[in-house]
């Protein structure tokens, strides 16, 4: 804890020094509130340890002697049940003490209740000061030297009083204060998980790690029940503190204050009903957040007299707790801002502050690991952050802003929710759809927005939101679960149960079932035989010496046929729901006293049990038989005595039972096991024994080993065995539950439809923020959201409204430099860079921007100058620095625009000089090597780069412009040996082929690549034109009619299918009539086209002459001669057609006037 507080320390000083973003007042005050938020979590994280620091367990004492001892059960409106179940423990308490039923309700049937059972009964005229003065009220009218506290639904232990009163021996002992523990399981604030026997509860963590701190600290915190008091030390406070409705925390301080002593014993004494559902959670939290805040209107503990230092800093801590709902939305807001604003409330993410960030995180984890003890974990302390964050605010709120008078507010504890679920979920609701909506925002508007997405931040936003999402999304499943419609909780317990019922014909329906769970309004139970449905019977639930009857109906029943249906003979299982109709008190006492200690206690001990076990390995077994956990119910036979207990598992050797009688080990006994294929009789020994729970309920788990089998016993235990091998069978024998449904549809249907809710607003507000964005992004040629680019006259307003801005944004600067870029207003993105560089003068991207800018200007040589600056600026501080290159890049860059290419080659040497490896810097030099006509030394700077595929593709390509075809062949089939199924390599070295007229060479490759693609368009269009080329007209014009008659040629905008079927109806040798028709046709189009192309009016004309049409070849010619009086070719191409229309007369007019145009060309080049 020490080192934790000391990386806390040095966390907080680091941040506060070196990390806060003040650029700007927004994001001064994002960062000054995570800031805080983290000074109040460290703060808290430091008071917490200071109150575990030592958790001091005091010896155990024995009880004092014939104290006068008073337990107080203060009441309102709970009910009769309850009540009966907590009074009937009160009185079978070992220690000699008067109960007393404070009833603030003044009910007649409490009154009848404590006649009945001999409680004294107190109530009075009013209400006032709620339970503490309903509590003063008794003190004032009662003498007893101690005073016991006990929740109407705060049943104790019978050893409760005998346990504690001892530690007053002390007279300095003014409180002793137990645990509360809950005797439901599966609530709201708990998780249990009944198979891997593991329970928490958001109570453990104040129970079970921070009270027994405290005893070190005299501070023990009046819990409002399970504690004891002397009563003169009461009486020096005042009683009970009636200023606050937490008068539990206030009175417990108070004595302090006094100089009393208090105790804490950790030791499980009590066993309540815990928040069942999200309301009556709420409804509590709320009582002790309002409660415990406004205990610092009346008593500060930091200013309080009486106390010393350590008290006060602990007191603290347990009431500011309460008000860490502010910085926990702070820690959730935090990441939705990022998103939204683009700012951080770090000034910079650097590997030094994650590394310093990961220590914080890593030691505060690791130590409340080990401080925790598995009482609790990471993740239930943020589930529970998330659910009370809301409702401390509006406690925190309500102490600041007081509206009226607290009012104290009962929980309830029986069944049913108090109050509406909505208010409970609305505030994680809204808080995960703004989470995902900031989310959707944020990633759309960096992505499209932020030429220089910063990925770091938005990584670590995102993480947050999804981190945050989790918890949220797991408290609304939780917190909108369906309601459920039992009254009572139903204990998880396996009891045998003898059952007798008639049916309406008469017929009585008698044997044994084992329970599945039990309350004080019915059973489950699993029978082994058909039963009649809604008939009043008997059922006796009998265990060890103790016995619960009554009259139930059956209400559910569920039949588990395993494989019957599939016609194997196998025993058929029942499982039903039983209700008790009209329960005798007896019959609610006894179920009270049954789950008491057959349920609630023995299923403590084996939660703790485990959590004290820690990690658990795999089991690997080492039985030699199977064992399954069949829950079956036992009779023993002790002498004339017959015990009844259940199996927790059994095998062919042995079984295992609990039993509250002990029996002798290795005596023998006669045992009865009832199950689905018969009752097996068997003798059987005792042996291994395990304390299931100590005194006063002394449960103990025995081993029976079975000795000898009656009759067809042992055949009948293998087959009941066998059973396990059935799924179906399996869960009705090992009465396994299923937990209730948390749905996950529920919460993201809400967060969902939340969103869609603020999607117009978000919209709107995104359009309004991003408007220009969006603008200059359209401007940079980025088709986002917006149909056109942007006009000069938006631009001119955005540059304008940017500039003029006292601290434009970075974004929106980025954003106009890239759409002045696109719109080529190089003087104005000479400004805009300007000012970044202005902005941030160390950030070589924002110099490399400049630089670039002035080039694009024409300002060669201020790009030099300001180049010129950085690279000695970076060579001073690192020559190795990756930026000095860049920047070298850049000047050699602008001596090429300035005309100088032999200077800028002179820069590339100098770079390349100094950094030798960068492939894409030698890449350029080369190419601006030819582009000077130095291709051998282009050659040479590609033959020292690793020859990769990429590198060797370059290659092809300088070698085809230098017309080396023979090289580029070699490297193209070198390439194609190591991928011979690259489509474009063959594509490329059939188009060299073409170049050098190796025509057939080329055809061959071109079928080869058909061969695997038959229907590949472009491939048959190059191998039609490669047999044109070489004379086969004929092969290629029916190849081009099949393209044609394929429909292709609907997507040939740019004609060239039609104009390679024109080349090769001019060069065929045979024309089919198919082929006149697609002429035809094709003059057809033409005419109709919008955009045609000049060189297919004498082509398609020539063709028309030749189809034998003379008429439409002449019209055709003499309209493109007139369009276009200057191109020769269609000139020659008409006379050719006139003259074989037989036109003579007109076709010498045109051939003497081209004639003239050649002589007439040669005296003007002489004259020259």
């Amino acid at each position: 804890m020490v080192a934790c507080c000391l990386i806390c320390t040095f966390y907080i000083v680091y941040r506060g020094l070196y990390t806060l973003n003040v650029e700007g007042w927004y994001a001064t005050l994002a960062s000054w509130l995570l800031y805080l938020a983290e000074i109040w979590g460290c703060t808290s994280l430091v008071l917490f340890f200071m109150q575990v620091w030592d958790s001091e367990e005091p010896p155990e004492q024995p009880p004092l002697d014939a104290a006068e001892v008073d337990v107080f059960v203060p009441s309102y409106d709970e009910d009769i049940a309850i009540l009966r179940g907590t009074l009937q423990a009160c009185l079978a308490m070992d220690y000699p003490h008067r109960t007393f039923l404070l009833d603030d309700g003044a009910r007649d049937e409490v009154k009848q209740l404590c006649e009945e059972l001999g409680v004294h009964y107190k109530t009075r005229e009013n209400n006032l000061h709620a339970k503490a003065g309903n509590l003063n009220h008794a003190l004032d009218q009662t003498d007893g030297e101690f005073i016991a506290i006990l929740d109407a639904d705060h049943v104790p232990e019978p050893n409760y009083l005998s346990r504690m009163i001892g530690y007053f021996r002390n007279p300095e002992v003014g409180m002793v204060q137990s645990p509360h523990a809950f005797s439901n399981f599966d609530t709201f604030q708990g998780r249990v998980n009944y198979e891997k026997q593991r329970f928490w509860d958001e109570g453990l963590l104040f129970y079970k790690i921070i009270q027994p701190g405290r005893n070190n600290t005299n501070s023990v915190i009046f819990a409002g029940s399970a504690a004891i008091f002397r009563r003169t030390a009461l009486k020096e406070v005042g009683y009970i503190a009636t200023e606050t409705i937490t008068e539990d925390m206030h009175t417990g301080m108070r004595l302090s204050a006094a100089g009393w002593r208090t105790v804490y014993v950790s030791e499980r004494l009590i066993a309540g009903q815990g928040a069942a559902d999200v309301t009556t959670f709420h409804s509590q939290r709320m009582r002790w957040a309002e409660g415990n805040l406004s205990i610092l209107r009346y008593d500060n503990p930091l200013t309080m007299r009486g106390l010393d230092l350590k008290q006060r800093l602990t007191y603290f801590a347990s009431i500011v707790h309460w008000a860490g709902g502010v910085p926990r939305l702070v820690l959730y807001i935090t990441p939705v801002m990022m998103l939204l604003s683009g700012v951080s409330p770090v000034r910079e993410f650097t590997p030094f502050l994650a590394g310093v960030f990961l220590a914080y995180i890593v030691s505060v984890i690791f130590t409340l690991r080990v401080v925790y003890r598995g009482y609790t974990n990471y993740g239930l302390v943020e589930f529970f952050n998330m659910a009370n964050f809301w409702t401390q605010i509006r406690a925190f709120w309500r102490v600041i802003f007081p509206s009226q008078k607290a009012r104290f507010v009962v929980t309830k504890k029986r069944g049913g929710r108090q109050g509406a679920v909505l208010p409970h979920i609305v505030p994680q609701i809204t808080l995960l759809a703004v989470m995902w909506g900031a989310l959707i925002y944020g990633v759309i508007s960096h992505l499209l927005f932020d030429p220089q997405l910063d990925l770091v931040g938005l990584g670590i936003a995102t993480f947050l939101v999804l981190h945050h999402s989790r918890y949220a999304i797991s408290y609304l499943r939780c917190a909108m679960a369906p309601a459920s419609d039992r009254i009572t909780y139903r204990h998880r317990v396996n009891l045998p149960v003898q059952y007798e019922f008639k049916d309406e014909e008469g017929k009585v329906f008698k044997g044994m079932g084992v329970t599945s769970d039990l309350s004080d309004m019915g059973i489950g139970m699993v029978a082994y035989s058909s039963l009649p449905t809604n008939v009043r019977g008997k059922v006796a639930v009998i265990v060890n010496s103790d016995r619960l009857e009554a009259d139930a109906v059956i209400r559910y029943a569920g039949h588990r046929e395993g494989e019957a249906a599939r016609g194997m003979d196998v025993p058929a299982l029942y499982r039903y729901g039983l209700e008790f109709t009209d329960p005798a008190p007896e019959t609610l006492d006894a179920a009270g006293r049954i789950a008491q200690r057959y349920a609630v206690a023995p299923w403590y001990s084996v939660f703790e049990r485990n959590r004290e076990s820690g990690f658990r390995r795999p089991h690997i077994s080492h039985r030699e038989v199977a064992r399954e956990d069949f829950k079956l119910p036992v009779t023993l036979k002790l002498g004339d005595e017959e015990v009844h207990c259940t199996t927790r598992d059994l095998s062919i050797r042995a079984m295992r039972c609990i039993l509250a009688t002990p029996l002798d080990e290795e005596a023998t006994y006669e045992a009865q096991v009832v199950s689905p294929v018969g009752t097996i009789h068997v003798t059987a020994r005792a042996s291994t024994t395990r304390v299931i729970t100590e005194p006063p309920h002394s449960v103990v788990e025995y081993v029976m080993i079975f000795d000898e089998f009656h009759g067809q016993g042992r055949s009948m235990m293998q087959s009941l065995i066998d059973l396990g091998a059935q799924p179906v069978l399996r869960s009705s024998l090992d009465l396994s539950h299923q937990m209730p449904p948390r749905p996950y549809s529920r919460p993201v249907l809400a967060g969902a439809l939340t969103v869609a809710a603020f999607s117009p607003i978000a919209i709107g507000l995104f359009h309004e923020v991003h408007d220009d964005d969006l603008l200059l992004a359209a401007g940079t040629g980025e088709e986002i959201m917006v149909a056109d680019d942007i006009r000069p006259e938006d631009l001119d307003r955005i540059l304008a409204d940017t500039l003029a801005a006292p601290n434009p944004e970075r974004r929106r600067l980025l954003l106009l430099k890239d759409a002045l870029e696109e719109s080529g207003r190089n003087g104005d993105l000479v400004r805009v860079c300007r000012v970044l560089t202005a902005r941030d003068p160390e950030d070589p991207n924002m110099g490399m921007a400049l630089v670039s800018a002035l080039t694009r200007a024409g300002r060669g040589r201020e790009a030099h100058e300001t180049s010129e600056a950085w690279i000695v600026r970076i060579a001073r501080a690192n020559p190795d620095d990756p930026n000095l290159l860049m920047f070298q890049v850049l000047q050699a860059r602008n001596t090429l625009v300035e005309g100088d290419s032999y200077a800028a080659l002179n820069l590339f040497r100098r770079a390349l000089a100094q950094f030798p490896d960068d492939l894409t810097t030698r890449k350029e030099y080369a190419g601006l090597l030819l582009h000077v006509g130095l291709a051998d030394e282009a050659l040479r700077q590609y033959a020292t780069l690793p020859q990769t595929f990429e590198v060797r593709l370059e290659l092809i390509a300088i070698y085809n412009s230098l017309l080396m075809f023979e090289a580029s062949e070699q490297m193209i089939r070198e390439l194609l040996r190591e991928r011979p199924s690259d489509r474009n390599l063959q594509l490329e070295l059939g188009n060299l082929l073409t170049w050098q007229r190796r025509f057939d060479d080329a055809q061959r490759v071109y079928r080869d690549l058909l061969a695997e693609t038959p229907y590949d368009l472009e491939i048959r269009m190059l191998l039609a034109e490669t047999m044109t080329w070489s004379g086969e007209g004929d092969e290629a014009l029916a190849e081009y009619g099949r393209m044609i008659d394929e429909g292709h040629d609907e997507n040939d905008g740019d004609w060239r299918l039609l104009s390679g079927f024109l080349d090769a109806y001019l060069g065929a040798d045979r024309r089919t009539q198919s082929d006149t028709r697609r002429l035809m046709w094709m003059v057809s189009l033409y005419d109709h086209s919008v955009a045609q192309r000049s060189d297919i009016p004498g082509r398609l004309a020539t063709a028309l002459a030749l189809a034998g049409d003379h008429e439409r070849a002449l019209v055709m010619l003499r309209t493109a001669v007139e369009e276009d009086p200057t191109d020769r070719d269609l000139r020659v191409r008409l006379a050719d057609a006139l003259s074989a229309a037989g036109k003579h007369n007109e076709a010498q007019h045109h051939y003497r006037a081209l004639l003239a145009e050649v002589r007439g060309g040669r005296k003007l080049r002489g004259g020259q």
